[in-house]
């Protein structure tokens, strides 16, 4: 056997890991900062309910959710639909309500998300003027108490 030069030739076999935690802190930090900003929608402050009810379709796409803040905005689908604080506030939910939902439709079922902060009265409002426009089942969504 021939050496090449007088010291010993050596291969490192082992993997160098300090970049590729390096890489990973950076990603962990960018996931980190843009999660926040990803989570679109309407910041509601829901009632807690020590058993409320699970409603797995209110994820649904087709589901119709109306979210009411605290300064009494209509939100649907991120669209503001009326304030229901003003008088005539609400024509454009109830027009939206009896354009999805057709005379002849069977299953007529709304969420309803209104924040701790909006009066009572401004919710059966609401409520009274989504019976009015035809709607069968309204769900008032509330968070789950913890323990």
């Amino acid at each position: 056997m021939a050496k090449r030069g007088l010291g010993h030739s050596s291969v490192n076999a082992d993997i160098n890991v300090t970049p590729m935690a390096d890489i990973m802190l950076v990603l962990l930090i960018i996931f980190m900062i843009t999660a926040p900003l990803l989570q679109s929608g309407i910041t509601v402050s829901l009632p807690k309910a020590k058993n409320p009810l699970d409603a797995p379709k209110i994820d649904d796409p087709k589901s119709v959710v109306i979210a009411l803040n605290r300064e009494g905005k209509i939100y649907i689908a991120k669209q503001i639909y009326g304030d229901a604080k003003k008088p005539g506030g609400t024509d454009a939910l109830y027009k939206y309500l009896i354009d999805k939902f057709p005379a002849g439709e069977v299953n007529k079922t709304i969420y309803l998300k209104a924040d701790t902060g909006l009066d009572y009265g401004t919710v059966v409002e609401i409520v009274n003027g989504c019976r009015s426009a035809g709607i069968d089942k309204i769900g008032l969504v509330a968070e789950k108490e913890k323990d």
